[in-house]
Parts: structure tokens; C-alpha cells; sequence
């Protein structure tokens, strides 16, 4: 009897503070993508990040509290435990490792597929994971407008 692989996503960001969108968008990507399991990591060293983010342990905590009620999510501290800037082709790279033959898929918003192509090796997160993006209602009006 095979078994169907496990569906695992990352959803990654400062979450300074993770706030009512952050964990509606991790219910619906844990839905509509049907996942067995949703990590929730705060970043440590954001590289990309111009202003200071809280302090990782308050961030974490507040990930902690604001996702405890979300079934299948992981609040996940290796970003945070990782010394140097943090990339997430490091992160999916270990959870390819953990998870052998899940499919990964990774959360991320309008901004920031926006930016993607300045990401770390985003070529090869393309091969790693799935690109799940999120495109918030009111830009997406405001796009229609403009045009």
C-alpha cells in the first residue's frame, strides 16, 4: 500500500508583530493547498530587512501565541537559532531533509513575489518548493485601478 507524500509548507517572515492576517493566511494555505503541516518562521538575520526587528525570542513568543490555535502549524525557531542573515533556500533545503519525498510549499506575499527574483538561489527554491503567493484584496484593487 503507497502512502500519499506529505504536504509541508514554510511561511516565513519578521512577523513583528504576526497580526489576524498572518494567521488567516496560514489557514487558507494549510486548505487550500491541503497541507499536513505549516511551519511558521520568524526570520533571524533578514538580509533584506532596512529597519530593526524586535528581538527573535519576542517575535517568536508572539508566533507562539498568535498561531496556537491553528491546527498543523509549527512555530519553527531555526531561523532564528541560525548564525549569519538567514535565507529560505537554507530553510527549505532542511526540510527536504526532514521530510524525504513531501512536497514543500512555500508562502509568500504579492511584495514579496514581487522581489523574488533578488531572493538567495531563487532559481533552485523553484526546484525545492512550490510558490504559493498571496495577493491581499485591496492591492489587488488598487492594481485594477491603475490600469
Amino acid at each position: 500500500m503507497s502512502r500519499t507524500p506529505q504536504r509541508i509548507g514554510l511561511f516565513g517572515g519578521a512577523f513583528d508583530p504576526p497580526h489576524d492576517a498572518h494567521v488567516a493566511l496560514a489557514r487558507a494555505a494549510i486548505d487550500e493547498l491541503q497541507l499536513d503541516r505549516l511551519h511558521i518562521a520568524p526570520t533571524g538575520d533578514a538580509w533584506h530587512k532596512t529597519r530593526p526587528l524586535s528581538p527573535g525570542v519576542h517575535r517568536l513568543a508572539m508566533c507562539r501565541l498568535a498561531f496556537a490555535d491553528v491546527p498543523k502549524v509549527l512555530v519553527d525557531d531555526r531561523e532564528l537559532l541560525r548564525d549569519g542573515p538567514t535565507y529560505t533556500i537554507d530553510t527549505l533545503t532542511e526540510l527536504r531533509a526532514e521530510y524525504p519525498g513531501a512536497g514543500l510549499f512555500l508562502q509568500i506575499g504579492a511584495d514579496q513575489a514581487a522581489a523574488f527574483h533578488t531572493w538567495r538561489r531563487a532559481a533552485d527554491i523553484l526546484q525545492i518548493a512550490t510558490l504559493s503567493i498571496a495577493v491581499r484584496a485591496d492591492l489587488a484593487v488598487a492594481e485594477a485601478t491603475l490600469t
